[in-house]
């Protein structure tokens, strides 16, 4: 009878787990893409990761990453130069911004702006209106309307179709390939939060991780249409590009963490948000 009962146990408790285990391993697989920027006579690779909660943008050229772990809404930026890193958690940060006049006045004007070169009415009443690198709230997303064309092509992505942002300065142009349904939602669902990424980093740092008209386009497609593999836009008068060049499986996570050799260090300008 114990033997029987145990048997039984044993039955339940695998028919349990089993279907936890199977979908345990049927997780979504991580790519890493890598484009290729082209801003007038300047090349650049960007290679960006997704495998939420993680997120990770690598710049080779500028030999610098950024990690974000959108669970904890935490940064890790990590320093190739020197094998340095330094990390930050934004609720820290935003709650510390917003406590004092000096704080306010950052969130509300410019960040591009020097102080010295505004009117004393400037710098007591800065405009409340949001754009790029301004705090709370950061610009949603904007409404540009898509039209397919007639056109496609093949590439090595396979065959890609052409998509036309209007109302835009200048003709901007997506040619998206189609990846499988979990792929092209989970880049989606990406998008934003990069968007996101970007625009703390932009306000905090004064630099972009990507550029930031890239991800007002993507962000823009309709959704579960395909990925951007050509993306084709203006901007102060250049015509700027961005290709995907190079699409890899990854095989594991430790792309989520710094280098184990990598010293930890502290950003000088974020401390100044800290110890507020």
């Amino acid at each position: 009878m114990q033997l029987k009962r145990a048997l039984l146990l044993f039955s339940l408790s695998t028919t349990l787990l089993w279907p936890s285990t199977l979908f345990s391993q049927n997780t979504s697989n991580t790519f890493s893409y890598t484009f290729l920027f082209i801003d007038g006579k300047t090349k650049e690779e960007l290679s960006l990761k997704i495998q939420p909660p993680y997120f990770r943008i690598d710049r080779p050229k500028e030999l610098f990453s950024i990690i974000y772990n959108e669970r904890e809404d935490s940064f890790v930026g990590l320093e190739h130069r020197d094998g340095r890193y330094w990390k930050f958690y934004w609720p820290q940060i935003q709650k510390a911004v917003q406590k004092t006049k000096e704080s306010s006045y950052k969130i509300k004007s410019d960040p591009f702006t020097d102080p010295i070169e505004q009117s004393i009415e400037e710098v007591l009443n800065p405009p409340l209106s949001t754009h790029y690198g301004r705090f709370e709230p950061f610009n949603p997303p904007p409404q540009i309307p898509w039209e397919q064309s007639s056109l496609t092509r093949n590439s090595s992505y396979g065959e890609l179709s052409q998509w036309i942002a209007k109302n835009t300065e200048g003709q901007s142009v997506c040619w998206l390939g189609s990846f499988s349904a979990s792929e092209m939602q989970h880049w989606d669902q990406s998008i934003g939060k990069l968007r996101k990424v970007c625009q703390i980093l932009s306000f905090l740092l004064g630099e972009y991780a990507w550029p930031p008209k890239a991800l007002d386009l993507w962000s823009s497609l309709p959704k579960n249409l395909g990925i951007p593999v050509e993306t084709y836009w203006r901007q102060e008068n250049k015509s700027l590009q961005l290709f995907l060049i190079r699409k890899e499986l990854l095989s594991n996570t430790t792309w989520i963490e710094p280098p184990k050799n990598y010293m930890i260090e502290e950003l000088p300008l974020l401390e100044e948000y800290k110890n507020e």
